[in-house]
């Protein structure tokens, strides 16, 4: 998808959230800490993981906006949006497995409800950097991915939901495979 504005990233990202928070406000009793196999993070890992990486960049995006505004890119009243996109980030993370940096994976202590909760708190801070985020030009502005390198500001915000959205698609099959293992062990 390619965005032509911050509202329709931040439209996009609260989209895949609340997509989130409905499928991991149904997770079963127990479903939470199954792991089908030593390598796979189980439902509440997953969801630590994901509290994790945006903690970090509710952190990262009142740098990048204080250097943007000490750096002179406010945005003009008649320049426009350049639409931008993460299209290719998403088909290589379909090709590719990654591995989480060690500081990025879960500790296995956080529940659910902690971890929604640590997200919400982290959205509200990037919720509230957005008047200075739509004040600014952020087209040039940016930081390293680990894996897919540099990314603008607004790439990192789309990534977001891209990143929400790879591991609510974890989940589903997840739990499916879980109850397609409950159904094969009860018959």
């Amino acid at each position: 998808m390619i965005y032509n504005s911050l509202s329709e990233i931040f439209d996009s990202i609260d989209e895949t959230r609340a997509r989130l928070r409905a499928r991991l406000g149904g997770i079963a009793n127990g479903e939470e800490t199954v792991r089908p196999s030593p390598d796979v993070w189980s439902v509440a890992e997953i969801a630590e993981h994901l509290a994790i990486i945006e903690e970090r960049l509710s952190k990262l995006f009142p740098v990048i906006v204080t250097k943007a505004e000490a750096g002179g890119l406010e945005r003009g009243a008649d320049q426009p949006f350049q639409p931008v996109s993460v299209a290719e980030i998403i088909e290589r993370s379909k090709r590719e497995k990654y591995t989480a940096p060690e500081t990025a994976r879960p500790t296995g202590t956080a529940s659910i409800a902690d971890s929604l909760a640590r997200l919400e708190r982290s959205r509200e801070a990037i919720r509230a950097l957005r008047p200075r985020l739509e004040a600014l030009d952020l087209t040039g502005v940016t930081y390293p991915h680990p894996a897919f390198g540099p990314m603008s500001a607004y790439q990192w915000l789309i990534f977001i939901g891209a990143h929400e959205d790879r591991h609510l698609r974890q989940i589903e099959s997840l739990l499916a495979s879980t109850k397609g293992n409950e159904s094969a062990t009860t018959n």
